[in-house]
């Protein structure tokens, strides 16, 4: 269902960028992990939680709030980085692209469902080859189960980003053997 969505979006760096400026932010509660300890495989990630149907009814406006939040958490931006007015956004995403597309674009554009036994074994392999604590990738693996898991795509063979889409959340996923 969303993955038609995603294909409009994704590597579409105008259409993304049109709907970021004109971004009315909802509240949500964000949370991102690192966990890449061990060159040179890495997994990293944010959840979203958005208000109830929102995603449902908004996955576009939701998809680029998630991406953002991403971007936020990754380059440690302030909290009210959300207020930047339309016209200023506007600016940096013109006059920075290189920095911006980065967050939404792929050379290698998989976009496919996954199952979410394939993601649960990609996260936990990841997670494991850093030698994360069980209790936390569980508590990530719970925003895959029962999820539409999707394989965006990556820069090359042993590098993914994955998404997971729920209800009432969106989760992020980036790992990879990075060298």
């Amino acid at each position: 269902m969303y993955i038609d969505i995603l294909k409009q979006i994704v590597n579409n760096y105008e259409r993304y960028k049109n709907i970021a400026v004109n971004l009315e932010w909802v509240e949500i509660q964000s949370s991102g992990y690192n966990w890449y300890k061990k060159y040179p495989v890495g997994i990293y990630g944010i959840i979203c939680e958005f208000p109830e149907g929102y995603i449902k009814d908004n996955f576009e406006l939701a998809y680029v709030q998630t991406v953002l939040s991403q971007m936020a958490y990754s380059e440690e931006f302030e909290n009210d980085f959300r207020n930047i007015p339309s016209s200023e956004l506007l600016k940096y995403m013109t006059q920075y692209e290189y920095s911006y597309v980065c967050y939404m674009s792929y050379d290698e554009l998989r976009m496919k469902s996954i199952t979410e036994d394939y993601l649960i074994q990609q996260i936990k392999w990841h997670a494991g080859e850093n030698d994360i604590p069980e209790s936390d990738i569980n508590s990530v693996i719970t925003y895959v189960m029962g999820a539409e898991n999707i394989e965006i795509g990556g820069s090359y063979c042993e590098d993914h980003t994955f998404i997971s889409i729920k209800d009432n959340s969106i989760m992020l996923i980036e790992c990879g053997i990075w060298d």
